[in-house]
C-alpha cells in the first residue's frame, strides 16, 4: 500500500514538474519572440502554479518598463530632431541674407575694404558649410526609417544637378566633363541621392583645379556607379582617412574639415544601401558611389 502511494506521489510530482518545465519553455519562447519582433504582447502560461505566476509577473513588468523607456527615448529623439530642424532653418535664412549683402557690398567696396569683406565672406561660408552638413545629418536621421523609394531616372537627376552648378564651374574656370549614360534607372530615394550628388559636386568646386569629371554607368543588371573626379594639388596619400569625421586634409585650415563632409556622405550612401570608395591616381581624386535598387 505504501509503495503504491509513493508511486502515485512520484507520478504526481513528475507530472507537476513536467508542467512547470513546459511552461518555462513556453515563457522562454515567447520572450525570445517578443525581443526579436515589434509587438505589444506579453508572456502567458497554461498553468496557475505560484512559481510560474511570479515568473510571468516579473517578466511582464520588465517588458512594461522597457517599453515605457523606449517610448520616452523615441519621443525625446523626435523632439531633438524637430528642434535641430527648426534651428537650422532659423539660422539658414539670416545667413543667406548676410551672404547676399556681403556680395553686394564687395561690388562697391574700396580696395582697402576688400580684405575685410573677404574675411567676413570666408567666415560666413564656414558657418554655411557646417550648417549644410547638420541639415544633411537631420535628413539622414529622418530618412533612416521613412525612405521614399521610387523609380528614379538617375541620368536626368545628375544632369539637372550639374546644370544647377554651371555658373559656379564657369566662375572658377573649372572644366567639367560629364560622361553620363542616358536613362539609367534605379529604385531609390531621390531626396537622399540629390544630397549625395550636391555634396560631392560641392567638394569638386571646393578643392578641384582646372579639370573635373562626373560619370554614370551601370555595372551590371542591378548595380550602378557614379564617379566624381577632379584634379588637385596635395592629394591625400590615404584617401580612406577622409571618411574619418575627425580628419582634416589641410591642417592649416582646421575650419574646413573635409572628413566631416565625407563622413556624412558615406552615411547618406549607406542609408541608400550603397558603398562609397575614395581613390587618387595620376593627379586625380576620385569618389565612386556604388548603388543598388531598394525595395519598396
Amino acid at each position: 500500500m505504501v509503495v503504491v502511494l509513493l508511486s502515485m506521489l512520484c507520478l504526481l510530482l513528475a507530472g507537476v514538474l513536467l508542467l512547470i518545465v513546459i511552461d518555462i519553455r513556453r515563457v522562454t519562447k515567447e520572450l525570445i519572440y517578443i525581443n526579436e519582433h515589434t509587438t505589444n504582447g506579453f508572456v502567458t502560461a497554461n498553468t496557475n502554479f505560484p512559481l510560474i505566476r511570479k515568473l510571468i509577473g516579473a517578466s511582464n513588468l520588465s517588458l512594461k518598463v522597457s517599453r515605457k523607456l523606449q517610448q520616452a527615448q523615441a519621443h525625446q529623439e523626435n523632439q531633438i530632431r524637430k528642434m535641430l530642424t527648426n534651428l537650422t532653418h532659423d539660422i539658414k535664412t539670416p545667413l543667406t541674407v548676410s551672404m547676399g549683402y556681403v556680395q553686394l557690398m564687395a561690388k562697391s567696396a574700396t580696395q582697402a575694404q576688400q580684405p575685410r569683406l573677404k574675411r567676413i565672406e570666408r567666415n560666413l561660408d564656414s558657418v554655411n558649410y557646417y550648417l549644410r552638413y547638420l541639415m544633411d545629418f537631420n535628413l539622414m536621421q529622418e530618412k533612416s526609417t521613412t525612405l521614399k523609394v521610387k523609380q528614379v531616372n538617375v541620368s536626368q537627376l545628375l544632369e539637372n544637378e550639374l546644370f544647377n552648378y554651371y555658373d559656379e564651374f564657369t566662375k572658377q574656370s573649372l572644366e567639367m566633363t560629364p560622361v553620363i549614360e542616358p536613362d539609367v534607372m534605379l529604385q531609390t530615394d531621390a531626396t537622399l541621392l540629390i544630397r549625395v550628388c550636391q555634396n560631392l559636386i560641392g567638394n569638386i568646386l571646393k578643392y578641384g583645379q582646372k579639370q573635373a569629371q562626373v560619370t554614370l554607368a551601370p555595372i551590371d543588371d542591378t548595380h550602378i556607379k557614379i564617379e566624381f573626379a577632379n584634379r588637385g594639388n596635395q592629394l591625400p596619400k590615404d584617401p580612406a582617412q577622409l571618411l574619418n569625421r575627425f580628419y582634416t586634409a589641410d591642417q592649416s585650415r582646421s575650419d574646413q574639415s573635409v572628413g566631416l563632409g565625407f563622413s556624412i556622405v558615406q552615411s547618406l550612401v549607406t542609408t541608400l544601401g550603397g558603398r562609397l570608395h575614395l581613390s587618387t591616381e595620376d593627379g586625380w581624386f576620385r569618389v565612386a558611389v556604388i548603388l543598388k535598387p531598394l525595395k519598396d
